[in-house]
């Protein structure tokens, strides 16, 4: 579960279930990281009928393509510590919620898509705000933040998926094979994820 990136990755996969296959309630769409706790109400809401289940959260790529640079523009705190910051909110969470019993894994930033062609250009006009980090910058910001994720969950004894590496090219880019649209992955990140990832101490 998690912002939309976590339904494309998994949606209509036969192993791994988003949760409204599981639940029907999956609306965390521009959610942020950083802020998770502030919906707590929600997330329990969701969470709480898949207590058995292995659960992946993913979260993150609103706070680097919004959160980051908003908050580094508007306060001067330097981009590194945002991200250190988020990562310890929401790390810290989670960790949380695994003390009460849930199975939660947390998985890598998605990369950044290139927000081009018509179908964005719709999306954009509905934004409230518009983000103004460049491709280069939240390439930057997803790979500190997954490196800030990386660091926490071993911290807190949390499983970490990370198959960002097998999503993107030298540069950073999406590869062809896993785009979905302009701003999202493909569920192909589920074969990837039972490749690389082992539920069995989750």
């Amino acid at each position: 579960m998690g912002d939309s990136h976590s339904r494309r990755c998994f949606e209509n996969h036969d192993i791994i279930a988003d949760s409204r296959v599981l639940f029907g309630y999956n609306k965390f769409d521009g959610r942020t990281a950083f802020n998770l706790s502030r919906h707590e109400q929600k997330l329990l809401k969701i969470i709480g009928k898949l207590r058995e289940k292995e659960l992946i959260f993913c979260f993150g790529e609103v706070d680097v393509r919004l959160h980051v640079k908003y908050k580094h523009l508007q306060c001067g705190t330097p981009v590194k510590k945002l991200i250190e910051a988020t990562a310890r909110h929401y790390i810290s969470y989670v960790h949380s919620l695994r003390q009460q019993g849930y199975r939660i894994h947390v998985f890598n930033v998605v990369p950044t898509g290139d927000f081009k062609g018509d179908a964005a250009e719709k999306w954009k006009k509905g934004l409230n705000y518009p983000f103004t980090a460049s491709h280069a910058e939240r390439t930057a910001y997803t790979e500190m933040l997954n490196a800030a994720y990386a660091d926490h969950c071993q911290k807190c004894d949390i499983p970490f998926i990370d198959i960002y590496r097998h999503l993107v090219d030298g540069d950073g880019r999406r590869l062809p094979e896993f785009i979905f649209d302009f701003a999202h992955v493909d569920n192909s990140c589920a074969d990837l994820v039972l490749k690389y990832h082992s539920f069995q101490n989750g």
